[in-house]
C-alpha cells in the first residue's frame, strides 16, 4: 500500500472515530454499510477531496479493528533510560542546576569552615612561636639574675642583705626548674594537623604551659625585687654616708647633734632590718635636718655680717642718750640669740636695729609743701566729731641732695604705718592759719622750712608749735 493511501485511510479513520456513535449505528448491515460508505464520501467531496470508497471501507474495517489506535508500551527500565535519553537536554539542564546548587550550598558551608581552621591554625602557631618565645626570654632573664647575684655578693653587707641575696637565689631556682619541665612538653605540641584533629586537647595544653610560664616569670618577678631591695639597702648606706660628709667641719650645737644621731641610728636599723621604705623616711629625715643645719649657719653667716656692718655705720655720729640705749640693748639682744643658736629671734632683732641706726643716720629737712597744685594744709574732724577740728601742716622731706624721701609714718587715724613722701604734721590752728595767710599772700610760702632732722637723733626739730600725731591721707 502506497503511503498516500495509507495517509488517506488514517485520516479517514480519524474521522469516522469522532463519528463514533454513528458509525455504530451505520454499520448493522451491507446495504446501510454501503450507504455509509456514500455519505463518508459525500463528506470528503464537499472539501473537494475524492475519496474512493475502497479506501473508505478499509477505513472502517480499521477502526473496527483498532489498526490505528495507539496503545503506550508497558513503562520498564529501558523505556524509562529511553525517555531519558530522548530529553536528555532537559535532564541535562536540570542536573545541571542540580549540581550547581549543591555546589553552592557546599561551598557556603564548607568555605567558613575552612577559613575558620585556617585562623585557628594560624592564630595556634603564633601562641606556639609566643610561648617559645616566652620561655627562652624567662631562660635569659634567669641566667642574668643568676649573674646579678653572683655579682652582689658582698661580705660587708648587713645579715638582712645576706638574707634577701639568699631568697632571690631561692626564686631563681624555682622558676628555672618551671622552664625545665616546660622545655619537652612545649617541643612536643602538636602540628598544624594534629591541632585541627584534636583543637580541644591542644588548647588545653597550651593553657596550661601559659599558666606555668607565668608562674616562672612570678618566681623571677620576686628574685628581680629582692635584688632590689639589696641594692637599695646598699644606696641607703651610701647616701647616709654622703649625706654626713657635709657636715664635715660644722660645729654642732648639742640640740643639733641629738637629731642627727637619732636620724642615722633610724637608718641603720631600717638597713640592719631589710626595710627599705623605712630607711628611705629615715634618709630624708636626715637629710632635711642637715639642708636645716646649713641653712642656719647661713643665716647665721648673714646676720654676723651685718651685725658686724651696722656696728661700723654711727661710729663718728653723736647719738641722743635715748637712742643709744636702744642700740645698746638691741645689740645685746642680738649677742645673746647668736650664743644660744637662736637664728629666728636674732634674725627679727637685727631687723629692728637696721631700722633704728638707718633712722639716726639718717638728716633731712622737712618743708612746708608750697607748689600751687598741691595742698599747704588741711583739716579734719576728729572721729567725725563736727565740734571740733584738727589741723595739719603738709611736709616732705628732703635730703642734703635735695632728693624728696620716703619715710615711715604713723597715721593717728588709722595707726597703719606707710612709707609716704609727704605727710600731714597735727599744729594749733595758730600755725594752721599763719602758713595759709603766708600762701594767699602771693601763692606761695615764703618760710617753708618747717624743721629739721640731724644724724644720731631720732625726731625733727620743728621750727613751729606741733600738737603731735600725723596723717598720710587727706
Amino acid at each position: 500500500m502506497t503511503l498516500d493511501r495509507v495517509m488517506l485511510a488514517m485520516d479517514v479513520v480519524d474521522t469516522l472515530r469522532h463519528q463514533r456513535a454513528l458509525v455504530e449505528a451505520e454499520l448493522d448491515d451491507d446495504r446501510r454499510q454501503r450507504k455509509f460508505v456514500t455519505r463518508v464520501q459525500a463528506i470528503y467531496e464537499s472539501q473537494g477531496i475524492e475519496v474512493p470508497a475502497a479506501i473508505i471501507e478499509e477505513g472502517v474495517q480499521a477502526l473496527r479493528e483498532d489498526r490505528f489506535v495507539y496503545e503506550p508500551p508497558v513503562r520498564n527500565f529501558a523505556l524509562r533510560l529511553a525517555e531519558i535519553y530522548v530529553e536528555r537536554g532537559k535532564w541535562a539542564k536540570r542536573a545541571s542546576i542540580v549540581l550547581l546548587a549543591g555546589l553552592m550550598i557546599w561551598t557556603a558551608i564548607a568555605l567558613p569552615l575552612h577559613y575558620r581552621d585556617l585562623g585557628l591554625i594560624e592564630g595556634y602557631q603564633s601562641l606556639l612561636v609566643q610561648t617559645e618565645a616566652n620561655s627562652q626570654s624567662l631562660s635569659i632573664q634567669a641566667d642574668e639574675l643568676d649573674q646579678q647575684v653572683e655579682v652582689a655578693g658582698n661580705e660587708e653587707d648587713s645579715a638582712a642583705a645576706a638574707q634577701l641575696l639568699a631568697n632571690a637565689s631561692e626564686s631563681i631556682r624555682l622558676g628555672r626548674a618551671v622552664l625545665t619541665e616546660l622545655r619537652p612538653r612545649i617541643d612536643e605540641m602538636p602540628d598544624s594537623e594534629q591541632y585541627i584533629d584534636d583543637r580541644l586537647l591542644t588548647d588545653e595544653r597550651l593553657r596550661a604551659i601559659s599558666k606555668q610560664l607565668k608562674e616562672a616569670d612570678l618566681a623571677l618577678g620576686v628574685a628581680r625585687g629582692l635584688l632590689d631591695a639589696v641594692e637599695q639597702l646598699r644606696s641607703l648606706q651610701l647616701r647616709m654616708a654622703a649625706a654626713m660628709r657635709r657636715l664635715e667641719g660644722v660645729s654642732l650645737s648639742a640640740t643639733e647633734t641629738r637629731a642627727i644621731d637619732s636620724a642615722k641610728s633610724s637608718i641603720e636599723t631600717a638597713i640592719a632590718a631589710g626595710e627599705g621604705k623605712a630607711g628611705e623616711a629615715a634618709l630624708r629625715t636626715l637629710t632635711s635636718r642637715i639642708d636645716g643645719i646649713h641653712a642656719a649657719r647661713q643665716r647665721e653667716s648673714q646676720i654676723r655680717e651685718k651685725f658686724a656692718s651696722l656696728a661700723t655705720v654711727l661710729t663718728d655720729v653723736t647719738i641722743e642718750a635715748a637712742a643709744s640705749r636702744d642700740l645698746a640693748s638691741l645689740r645685746s639682744s642680738i649677742e645673746a640669740s647668736l650664743s644660744t643658736g637662736d637664728w629666728e629671734r636674732a634674725g627679727q632683732t637685727l631687723a629692728t636695729l637696721s631700722a633704728l641706726v638707718a633712722e639716726l643716720d639718717s638728716a633731712y629737712e622737712l618743708r612746708i609743701v608750697s607748689r600751687r597744685n598741691d595742698r599747704s594744709g588741711v583739716w579734719r574732724h576728729p572721729n567725725n566729731d563736727r565740734s571740733v577740728r584738727n589741723f595739719y601742716i603738709i611736709v616732705e622731706a628732703i635730703d642734703s641732695d635735695g632728693r624728696r624721701m620716703k619715710l615711715p609714718i604713723l597715721s593717728e587715724e588709722d595707726q597703719s604705718t606707710r612709707r609716704v613722701r609727704k605727710f600731714g604734721i597735727r599744729v594749733p590752728e595758730s600755725v594752721y592759719e599763719q602758713v595759709k595767710a603766708d600762701k594767699l599772700d602771693n601763692g606761695l610760702i615764703d618760710n617753708v622750712l618747717f624743721g629739721t632732722k640731724r644724724r644720731g637723733a631720732r625726731d625733727a626739730e620743728y621750727r613751729f608749735p606741733v600738737a603731735g600725731g600725723h596723717i598720710t591721707k587727706w
